[in-house]
């Protein structure tokens, strides 16, 4: 309890770390004012005069300054091109780039803590009796989150999440962001982007409790802060085999946000046979050397033999994936991993083909596991006769 209590501490104090705002000027005397994140009314140092803080339409904006210039962004990008064995032979040295421009994406910045009660039973692992057994828990949950949500469409781009830990945060200037590169438009509302963070942070916040049977619960969103933060982005597109692709370079740390590139044909052929290869050999012939032995060690052969199949099925799944996806390689920090996150408070709309293909997955999965049950079933028979 104790650790885990230290654990929540750490975890608000680095999301609570005060971030200096600067670019604000007092209305009465001009003065230049530097705040701290989070303040809504406060004195002018110079005047004494009470300001308040306020954004168009009630949400306050900020903008994060653009530190790296084209020739770093193409760098980096030339330098993700040449990395990975996944990306196609010569990519670096054979790609040829056809533009590289600015762009501001618009995010909601949305912080929050957490608090609830979690009612359930929690399973516990009997050493005595070899069984599973259930105890009533009750737990609380006190989580702080600070996430980004994209403002806007970036379905072109691709970055959907933006990592505002350490950068350096400006009041909205728009005619300023304007002049040094694209700017796109809000086209989402806080209400719709609220809502969102709202079902995204309670069912993280319920996943750190871990009850297995839950049978009541109760969440609430405390010290909610809202914002609008406009993301420097560097977006660079190139050449290659007669098809434009593109890359998508943190305009404020350099990191690369989004990629897309030519696979390497050998890498997925290589990567398909020797994942299958592997899976097959732990499906099939660990099973004779597990089965071949005492009826005493039966019990350890046959859960041995579960988790050999299990982890040839996951081997044989992966082969198949880099095979059948790797085509094109994606990666960046700005991708979301779980496919069901992957729509945007833009536009939320279904990929019917991404839901055929994870049908087809799950059909190839539940034959590969029964046709392995079946030969599981008739070894053990074939064994008492």
């Amino acid at each position: 309890m104790e650790e885990n209590q230290e654990s929540i501490t750490q975890q608000a104090i680095r999301l609570k770390k005060e971030k200096v705002i600067k670019g604000i000027a007092c209305p009465s005397c001009g003065g230049a004012l530097t705040l701290t994140e989070g303040l809504r009314t406060f004195n002018c140092k110079y005047c004494g005069s009470l300001l308040m803080i306020k954004g168009e339409n009630g949400t306050v904006k900020y903008s994060v300054p653009r530190k790296i210039k084209r020739d770093e962004s193409i760098a980096k990008a030339y330098n993700w091109l040449g990395s990975g064995l996944a990306k196609a032979k010569g990519l670096k040295t054979k790609s040829k780039i056809t533009d590289a421009f600015p762009v501001y994406i618009p995010y909601w910045r949305i912080s929050a803590d957490v608090v609830g009660w979690v009612f359930g039973r929690e399973k516990t692992a009997s050493y005595t009796s070899n069984t599973s057994e259930y105890k009533d828990v009750e737990k609380k949950i006190q989580c702080s989150f600070d996430r980004t949500y994209a403002a806007s469409d970036v379905a072109e781009l691709g970055v959907k999440q933006v990592n505002l830990s350490g950068d350096e945060l400006h009041s909205l200037d728009f005619e300023t962001l304007q002049q040094d590169g694209m700017v796109f438009n809000v086209v989402s509302s806080e209400s719709d982007a609220l809502e969102h963070a709202k079902g995204d942070f309670i069912v993280n916040a319920k996943d750190t409790a871990k009850v297995d049977d839950v049978s009541f619960e109760h969440y609430d969103l405390v010290r909610e802060s809202v914002s609008i933060v406009y993301y420097p982005l560097w977006v660079i597109r190139f050449s290659f085999a007669n098809r434009v692709y593109q890359v998508v370079v943190d305009g404020a740390s350099g990191d690369i946000c989004y990629g897309k590139a030519p696979g390497n044909n050998l890498y997925r052929a290589v990567a398909g046979v020797l994942g299958t290869a592997f899976g097959v050999f732990l499906m099939t012939f660990f099973a004779a050397f597990s089965f071949g032995s005492s009826k005493s060690s039966m019990k350890f052969s046959v859960v041995a033999y579960i988790i050999a199949a299990a982890i040839g099925a996951g081997a044989i799944r992966w082969a198949w994936k880099k095979f059948r996806y790797g085509g094109e390689v994606e990666e960046g920090s700005g991708m979301e991993t779980d496919d069901k996150k992957s729509k945007t408070l833009a536009g939320k709309l279904s990929d019917s083909s991404s839901t055929i293909s994870k049908v087809t997955d799950n059909v190839a999965t539940v034959s590969i596991i029964g046709g392995v049950a079946g030969a599981l079933f008739n070894t053990i028979l074939n064994s008492d006769d």
